[in-house]
C-alpha cells in the first residue's frame, strides 16, 4: 500500500482508510479507527466496540470496492476533532458476485490521536437517507 499519505491531516486519513479498503488490507484500515469507534451502518444501528467494527470492515474490504469522495466540507471542532461530510460513490463486486454502484453520502467525526494522526470516532457512510429533503412527513 502506498505509504505516503499524511494522517496528520484530515484529507490525507480519509485517502489513507479508503485505499486501505481498495486494497482489501483490512488491518490497515482498522487503524483508521479510535478506540472508542463507533459505526453506523446501513440500517441506522450504531455497531460499537473495534471487534465488531472490523466484521462489517472485513465484509467491505472483501469486496475491494472503489470508493471515491467526490465533495466533502470538514468543521474543526475545538483542537482535536473534526466533523466531517462527504458524498461518494462506490463501485464494485458483491458476495454474489455482481457488479454493483452505490452512491451516497457520510456524515462523520474524526479524533485526533496522541501520535497527531486523524482517525474515525464515528463513521456512518449511509447518513444520505437522513438528509432527503424529498422525504413525505
Amino acid at each position: 500500500m502506498n505509504t505516503t499519505f499524511d494522517r496528520t491531516d484530515p484529507d490525507g486519513a480519509d485517502e489513507y482508510f479508503l485505499e486501505a479498503v481498495r486494497n482489501g488490507d483490512v488491518k490497515t484500515a482498522m487503524t483508521c479507527f479510535d478506540k472508542e469507534a463507533v459505526y453506523i451502518g446501513k440500517d441506522s444501528k450504531p455497531v460499537s466496540g473495534l471487534d465488531n467494527i472490523e466484521k462489517v470492515v472485513t465484509e467491505l474490504c472483501k469486496m475491494k470496492p472503489d470508493i471515491k469522495v467526490y465533495e466533502h466540507q470538514m468543521a474543526p471542532v475545538g483542537t482535536d476533532m473534526m466533523y466531517w461530510l462527504d458524498k461518494w460513490s462506490m463501485t464494485g463486486t458483491g458476495p454474489d458476485g455482481k457488479q454493483f454502484e452505490m452512491k451516497g453520502a457520510s456524515a462523520n467525526m474524526m479524533r485526533r490521536n496522541a501520535d497527531g494522526h486523524w482517525l474515525w470516532l464515528v463513521d456512518n457512510p449511509f447518513a444520505l437517507p437522513f438528509f432527503d429533503t424529498n422525504e413525505k412527513k
